[in-house]
């Protein structure tokens, strides 16, 4: 059982979890949580998953980081060895992510969603589409701090793309119809503040797990010349900073002055237990249970909000 977890693991199926669990949280902070489908949820799993196997298992065998064995020595081998499958689950992600966010939109001449996942695979390629060459400079997840904000930005950015397109889709909480962009634009979350608030949030709490999830590497950073918070400060005070600034970004949703404050108010609650509690545990690899962090603490906003 725990092997098979550890497989699916190393197929990202988990880490896509993160991203479907982004957009819940974009969605319940905007007030536009009663516009998520199934088929919503599936294009944003869909399209995490196809950029966690691209960057994991590139689509070439020359393209694959020597970085990536070092520091997931497991996993890697695990990827290699099932190389071929995964590239063909990568690829059927990507017709599920290009048919699911078409049905968003089916009337809508621009294919907005099929863009959201032409972007995402140029976002992965830019960050590290090749290994960093032996001559040259440093590829953006070799970046300090840069590495991390990247990150986070492009996945608060594709939350609150799937938030719009979720909130104004055809018999949705927009309307019956979506014949143009200008249409789909009138009928985003207002106001405008409200999704850039919530775009900096997702931005900066996704930030600081990546923060984390770099512990994990710190090791094979160093020698690969990654510049990360673990290898500048160590382990112990990249620990700090991301819990501070987790802990630091729930207590800002209390005191913005739009959105749905019972949602706000719940998120608050439980990242900032879920901060303290993986703090208290220390557990010696981190990445998956911050992936899964995310997804429990969307599942239990989730519930909390359709209680109250």
């Amino acid at each position: 059982m725990i092997r098979s977890l550890a497989h699916l693991a190393h197929l990202a199926l988990f880490a896509a979890v993160y991203v479907a669990a982004a957009v819940v949280c974009a969605a319940q902070l905007s007030g536009a949580q009663a516009a998520l489908t199934p088929g919503v949820l599936l294009y944003a799993w869909s399209t995490a998953l196809l950029a966690y196997l691209l960057d994991r298992v590139k689509l070439r065998d020359a393209w694959l980081d020597p970085a990536d064995r070092a520091a997931h020595p497991a996993r890697f081998a695990f990827l290699f060895a099932h190389r071929r499958a995964a590239r063909l689950l990568m690829a059927g992600a990507g017709v599920l992510s290009l048919v699911s966010g078409w049905m968003l939109h089916p009337a809508t001449p621009i294919p907005i969603a099929a863009a959201g996942t032409v972007v995402t695979i140029a976002g992965v390629l830019l960050y590290a589409g090749r290994p960093r060459p032996l001559h040259g400079g440093p590829r953006v997840k070799d970046r300090f701090v840069v590495k991390n904000l990247f990150v986070g930005a492009g996945v608060a950015g594709f939350a609150v793309l799937v938030v719009g397109l979720a909130a104004a889709r055809p018999g949705g909480a927009g309307g019956n119809d979506a014949a143009t962009a200008s249409d789909l634009i009138s009928r985003l979350p207002r106001p405008p503040l409200l999704l850039v608030l919530v775009f900096v949030y997702l931005t900066l709490r996704i930030y600081a797990d990546a923060v984390l999830c770099d512990i994990d590497d710190e090791v094979s950073d160093r020698v690969h010349g990654t510049r990360t918070l673990p290898t500048r400060f160590g382990g112990d005070r990249a620990w700090d900073i991301a819990m501070w600034l987790r802990l630091a970004l729930a207590a800002s949703l209390l005191c913005w002055p739009v959105g749905p404050f019972a949602a706000r108010a719940a998120w608050a609650g439980f990242s900032a237990a879920g901060t303290i509690a993986l703090r208290w545990w220390r557990p010696a690899k981190i990445r998956d249970l911050v992936d899964a962090r995310f997804g429990v603490e969307a599942a239990c906003v989730w519930t909390v909000t359709l209680l109250a």
